[in-house]
């Protein structure tokens, strides 16, 4: 057998293997020069920023500064109610919703909102099969689907006295937080069968 020919290839070079080699060496040096450059410049802008806040502490008198104190308080009070506001906004709009789409034979003992999320899990009871039909179907109906975007897990189980018990989830669209303003004039135009009400 020759060996010849495979000594031949091994020792010979090409030409274009040399500038990949060399290109990915000085693409490396580039890329390690510019991380020395952004390394510098960041230590630059922090050490620039300890000598503004230094310059800051020294502006002002020191009753300004406790005004500022205690404005930086009601903004932090501004922004924890804020977050109350919103909450109760949310359980509002949705036990009124609620409130509106329940027909008159359908009990809800349990209502689980997920505000993150604009969720309800709902559970109670109705008087029939036919009933927990009906009440689906009218949430289900084209005049709530702005509000709801999907109905799941729907569960029923025969209970005391002959009792329907059912569970579900709601999904709720963002629009449930414009409820009570937009959703009125659709509610008043409606029919009376159609103006369920939560019972006791």
């Amino acid at each position: 057998m020759d060996f010849s020919t495979i000594f031949q290839l091994r020792e010979k070079k090409f030409w274009w293997m040399d500038v990949i080699f060399y290109f990915v060496i000085s693409l490396l040096i580039a890329t390690l020069f510019c991380w020395l450059i952004f390394l510098v410049k960041n230590n630059m802008v922090k050490s620039d920023i300890k000598k503004e806040a230094v310059k800051l502490q020294g502006v002002g008198t020191n009753q300004q500064k406790e005004y500022e104190q205690i404005v930086i308080g009601y903004q932090k009070k501004i922004g924890d109610f804020a977050g109350l506001l919103k909450s109760h906004e949310f359980a509002s709009n949705v036990f009124a919703f609620m409130e509106k789409q329940t027909m008159p034979n359908i009990w809800f003992k349990q209502f689980g909102l997920d505000e993150k999320n604009n969720g309800v899990q709902l559970s109670g009871e109705a008087d029939s099969m036919d009933a927990f039909s009906r009440q689906v179907t009218v949430l289900e109906s084209e005049s709530n689907k702005k509000y709801i975007k999907n109905i799941g897990n729907l569960n029923t189980s025969l209970g005391d006295s002959a009792r329907i018990q059912f569970s579900m989830d709601i999904m709720l669209d963002q629009s449930i937080f414009d409820y009570l303003s937009s959703a009125s004039p659709i509610l008043t135009n409606s029919t009376p069968s159609d103006q369920p009400a939560i019972q006791q």
